[in-house]
């Protein structure tokens, strides 16, 4: 599997869904709190032979943006069943869903520490993509560990690096997009005085 079809199925199952708090009012389910800090991202899928490792920075309103939990579409129609169940410390998330003639069928279980590891073990189905690489069945497993309390100087809260070394503000990522570059003051952009990233509080969801 390519980066980029692992992206998606990543985004589908909304790994790391991105939403406005941490409530999710249609369903009554709040999101756990992932303990502030630096934490590491490993996606494994049985189409790629090598898992996809990613680093996060979480600050609390970071972590509210963008919740453990994903939230519903934002669009009307999106989707005719987004359901999310919780049972003890472990969530069940089952969503049908559609757009430009693709049909998306998910099932993921999210469960663990979420203050120190927890994981995102997930079935996608995928029909009617006009790229066939796409379609058929994806699993992925999503281990999440939390690294410690400091981001180090390459990283600022609200935002991921890639497995290539280049950094962007996680809200871009519900965009699709994959700015960003090298070194503190690239990585920061104004914000690298010490503040948050400049564009960290612009965001919206993506299925």
């Amino acid at each position: 599997m390519s980066l980029k079809t692992a992206a998606l199925v990543s985004l589908v199952v909304a790994t790391a869904s991105l939403g406005a708090c941490d409530r999710l009012p249609f369903f009554r389910v709040t999101s756990p709190a992932r303990k502030p800090g630096l934490w590491e991202q490993s996606m494994q899928t049985d189409r790629s032979p090598s898992p996809i490792v990613t680093k996060w920075c979480f600050d609390q309103a970071s972590d509210r943006r963008m919740p453990v939990l994903p939230k519903g579409p934002r669009r009307a129609g999106f989707c005719s069943r987004f359901h999310i169940a919780r049972n003890g410390g472990a969530y069940t998330v089952d969503s049908v869903c559609g757009f430009g003639g693709t049909a998306i069928t998910a099932h993921a279980i999210i469960s663990g520490d979420y203050s120190s590891k927890y994981t995102i073990v997930s079935t996608v189905d995928i029909a009617g993509s006009s790229n066939p690489a796409r379609n058929g069945r994806h699993k992925t497993t999503i281990t999440m560990t939390y690294l410690g309390p400091d981001c180090g100087t390459d990283l600022g809260p609200g935002q991921m690096e890639r497995p290539d070394g280049t950094v962007v503000d996680m809200a871009q990522l519900r965009g699709g997009g994959f700015g960003g570059g090298h070194g503190p003051a690239a990585r920061r952009g104004p914000g690298a005085s010490g503040g948050p990233p400049a564009n960290s509080v612009s965001n919206s969801a993506a299925p």
